[in-house]
C-alpha cells in the first residue's frame, strides 16, 4: 500500500507541484518584470506564495502536516533551521514569514531560471560573499524590513551535521533575535538525492526567539548556536523516533 502511495505522490502530486511552480512563474514573470520599484520585495512575496502552494501539496502527500507556531518578534529576525531535504526551503512559509532573504549555496545561483529568482529576490551567495560584504548586505536587507534565513548545517546529506555559527554571529553583530525552527519528516518524504515522494508525517515547530543579549561575552554567538542546535535536534530526534 505504501508503495502505491509513493507512486501516486511522485507522479500525480509531484507532477502537480512542478506544474504549479512552472505556471505560477510564467504568469507572475511579466508583472514582476514591470515592477520599477521594490521589485526585490515583490519577488520575495512571489516566492512565499509559491512556497505556500508547495506546502499544500506536501500536506496532500503526507500522513499529516502539523505546524507549531510562536509569536514572531516585532523586529526583523534571523531564522535558523535544520536541513535534510529539498522541501525544507518551502516549509518556512508555513510560519508566515513572507519577506525573507535566504543565505544559500552558490550552485543554486547557477540553476537555469532559478538564478533570476535568486538575484531578483536579493538572496545572498554564501560561497561568493565575504563575511564583511555579507554583514553589509544583511544590514541593508534588515533596513528594508527583511528577515534573514540560514540553514546552519549547510548540507542536506547529514541530518545530524553540526551547526555553523555564522548565522548567530550575524545576529550578534546586527542585534537581531534568532528564531530556531525544527523541520521533521521531510527527510523521509524526500531524502537528499532521491526523487520519489514517500508518505510521511511532517511536523514543523518554531521555538521562542533567542536574543544576543542573553548570551554575552566574546563567544556568546557560539553558545547561542549550541543552544539553538540542542532545541532543534532534541525535537528532531523525538519526532523521528516516535
Amino acid at each position: 500500500m505504501e508503495c502505491l502511495r509513493t507512486c501516486f505522490n511522485t507522479i500525480v502530486i509531484g507532477g502537480a507541484a512542478i506544474f504549479w511552480l512552472v505556471v505560477s512563474a510564467v504568469v507572475a514573470a511579466p508583472f514582476l518584470w514591470l515592477q520599477s520599484t521594490h521589485r526585490d520585495r515583490a519577488v520575495r512575496k512571489f516566492v512565499y506564495i509559491q512556497s505556500r502552494g508547495i506546502v499544500f501539496f506536501m500536506r496532500l502527500a503526507s500522513k499529516g502536516l502539523h505546524v507549531e507556531k510562536q509569536d514572531r518578534p516585532k523586529t526583523s529576525c534571523v531564522i535558523v533551521a535544520n536541513h535534510a531535504s529539498a522541501l525544507d526551503l518551502y516549509t518556512i512559509s508555513a510560519f508566515g514569514f513572507d519577506n525573507i532573504v535566504y543565505i544559500t549555496k552558490g550552485w543554486v545561483f547557477k540553476v537555469p531560471f532559478f538564478h533570476y529568482v535568486m538575484n531578483g529576490a536579493g538572496y545572498i551567495d554564501a560561497e561568493q560573499t565575504s563575511p564583511e560584504e555579507m554583514l553589509a548586505l544583511c544590514k541593508r536587507a534588515v533596513e528594508k524590513g527583511c528577515d534573514i534565513m540560514f540553514f546552519p548545517q549547510g548540507s542536506r546529506k547529514d541530518p545530524k551535521a553540526r551547526f555553523k555559527s555564522g548565522a548567530f554571529y550575524l545576529a550578534e553583530q546586527l542585534n537581531l533575535p534568532v528564531v530556531p525552527v525544527a523541520i521533521t519528516g521531510t527527510q523521509k518524504m524526500l531524502p537528499a538525492g532521491k526523487l520519489s515522494i514517500k508518505p510521511a508525517k511532517i511536523v514543523l515547530k518554531a521555538f521562542p526567539a533567542m536574543y544576543p543579549k542573553d548570551y554575552p561575552g566574546e563567544l556568546g554567538h557560539l553558545r547561542m548556536a549550541q543552544a539553538a542546535k540542542k532545541q532543534i535536534m532534541d525535537f528532531f530526534d523525538k519526532e523521528t523516533n516516535s
